[in-house]
């Protein structure tokens, strides 16, 4: 339980980043800078949002929670395969969202496949906004840290992801994001070893698991065969997540995103060895996990800080669900704006309109979350939920808009999202059971597949809307933005991977600590998975962190010396 001074330094957190949120959202005055921070996120501060509002309740709580019953596996299949999978996302197809989506991911839709597949595509999309899962996780913060109703938790954090959402804009969530990414990592690093030590290390871990569930110390044991497949799909639902559509779009050019993203794996990787082995130690602690393991996991930090480090490690675990909370409530107001209500008016919506909408629209999402949040057993179960629904209605009509250069017919993206919803619909209420999966299979694992028939066959009706950057008559697209901004020469060169340069760098980095990770995990070595983990997390973020506020310093130290020379 937090003391007096846990809590002050708390609040003395939260009004500091409401101040900075404040100040930015003085600058924004129209929907460019509101939504998108007029497309002028640097490297670093790329970096820290991205982190941050993908690592949020899902990915530090929900990861411990949904560990403890994997074990080694969820090392092994969630983390290692969720980054392989998203290394095309961030070499290939984050470049091209620079490109071809100008705001939204419903933009998009509608540009290739019309109006209708717009509007359900924001439907369901909104859905994804609510962040169930992440106000699931502030519940179970607020059980552990203060022993408060979680209802109650969770609300209070609400609103004060509504009020950063509505007063900064995204360049307000992104300066705070990279904030909450600071905290949160360091304070996940900082505790781990004591953690794992305390236990014993892997021996102290491997004597008493191997006497319960075996299984769960095997690199694949601990999960079923359709189970792991699921998590795969879960990885590869970020190609269509919103957030990552709007940082890439807001990032200062087509490298930008791409590098930041490929930062990010390294250090995700990191924070995945020090959550996935702390849910192993708590499973060791409790091998019947009588005590919810979420609960749990905070309980246990808790326990070896001393005052003012409790305070700063809950609000690094709050200020990740924070930031996510916020990103997605952005994200969905300007969907509820500009993609439901704006294209029904006879008169486009002003900027303040749209903001303000917005703003009500995410009151919504908090109460409607608010209301769903608590009914599935574990955090993951909720982001398991709504991936799954939204992988069978958008991820082929998406990934087929970013990446295929061919004919793609309104009537094919139609069918594919009618398709995958309707067979989701109908397989979650009658499941399919499968042996060899191990029973009963997600709904998506059969959505999937039929959503791609149907694009195909779809594909040979209806009518052509655009085709590649082009409409299909031959004109450009005006909505483009960087087309007509950046000679097609000099856009080759921004996408263009750089294997042997900071591209190639990145990646190797990523394969490196892969290896290492992977060898002292195989061979049982207590200091790489104990220190050498969370110190190359705590590394990178202070460096990345470091670097952000030299980029304010020299911003402003320049923007004084011009106004110095002006008035001269």
């Amino acid at each position: 339980m937090l003391t007096t001074i846990d809590n002050i330094t708390i609040i003395i957190c939260v009004i500091g980043v409401f101040l900075i949120s404040n100040t930015m959202g003085k600058e924004s005055k129209d929907m460019e800078s509101y939504y998108h921070a007029n497309k002028s996120l640097p490297w670093s501060l790329a970096v820290g949002t991205i982190a941050a509002s993908w690592y949020g309740g899902n990915g530090t709580i929900g990861t411990v929670g949904y560990a403890t019953t994997m074990g080694l596996a969820a090392f092994f299949i969630w983390s290692i395969g969720a980054h392989l999978v998203r290394f095309p996302l961030a070499l290939w197809v984050a470049p091209r969202i620079s490109v071809k989506v100008n705001s939204t991911m419903t933009e998009l839709l509608d540009r290739f496949y019309g109006r209708i597949a717009s509007l359900l595509g924001a439907i369901v999309l909104i859905v994804s906004c609510l962040s169930i899962s992440e106000i699931g996780a502030t519940g179970y913060v607020g059980v552990a840290a203060w022993g408060a109703n979680k209802f109650v938790a969770a609300a209070v954090i609400i609103v004060i992801a509504i009020l950063l959402t509505c007063v900064g804009g995204l360049m307000g969530v992104a300066i705070t994001d990279m904030i909450f990414f600071f905290f949160m990592i360091m304070s996940v690093a900082m505790v781990f070893p004591k953690v794992f030590f305390d236990m014993g290390g892997f021996a102290g871990v491997e004597s008493i698991l191997n006497a319960t569930d075996p299984s769960l110390m095997t690199p694949l044991g601990g999960i079923t065969t359709g189970k792991a497949i699921v998590l795969i799909l879960i990885c590869i639902n970020v190609y269509k997540d919103p957030a990552f559509y709007q940082r890439f779009t807001a990032s200062n050019g087509p490298k930008t995103g791409k590098r930041a993203m490929l930062t990010c794996f390294s250090i995700w990787m990191s924070m995945d060895v020090c959550l996935m082995f702390t849910a192993i130690v708590i499973r060791a602690m409790d091998p019947a996990l009588t005590v919810q393991p979420e609960v749990a996991y905070i309980a246990l930090v808790l326990s070896g800080l001393p005052g003012v480090l409790r305070g700063l490690f809950i609000f690094g675990m709050m200020g990740a669900i924070i930031s996510t909370i916020d990103t997605y409530y952005l994200i969905g107001g300007e969907i509820v704006a500009n993609d439901i209500i704006n294209p029904f008016r006879k008169t486009p919506l002003s900027d303040r309109q749209s903001i303000f909408i917005s703003r009500v629209a995410c009151v919504i999402f908090g109460i409607i979350g608010l209301s769903v949040a608590f009914r599935f057993a574990l955090i993951y179960d909720a982001m398991i939920f709504v991936t799954s629904l939204s992988m069978s209605v958008l991820f082929v009509p998406v990934l087929m808009a970013i990446m295929y250069e061919g004919k793609k017919t309104n009537a094919a993206g139609l069918a594919s999202m009618f398709v995958g919803g309707g067979a989701w619909i109908l397989f979650s209420r009658y499941p399919v059971s499968i042996a060899v999966l191990g029973g009963a299979v997600d709904a998506s694992l059969v959505a999937l597949p039929l959503s791609l028939v149907a694009f195909l066959i779809g594909n040979r009706f209806g009518k052509e809307l655009h085709h590649g950057y082009q409409a299909a008559g031959g004109t450009e697209i005006g909505e483009t933005i960087d087309i007509s901004v950046i000679d097609p020469e000099e856009y080759k060169k921004e996408i263009k991977v750089e294997w042997f340069g900071v591209d190639g760098a990145l990646c190797l980095l990523y394969a490196g600590l892969a290896g290492i990770y992977t060898f002292g995990i195989l061979n049982r070595v207590d200091w790489i998975i104990g220190w050498m983990a969370p110190l190359i997390a705590a590394a990178m973020t202070t460096l990345i962190f470091g670097r952000y506020l030299f980029e304010v310093f020299s911003f402003h130290k320049s923007l004084k010396n011009s106004n110095k020379s002006v008035k001269k």
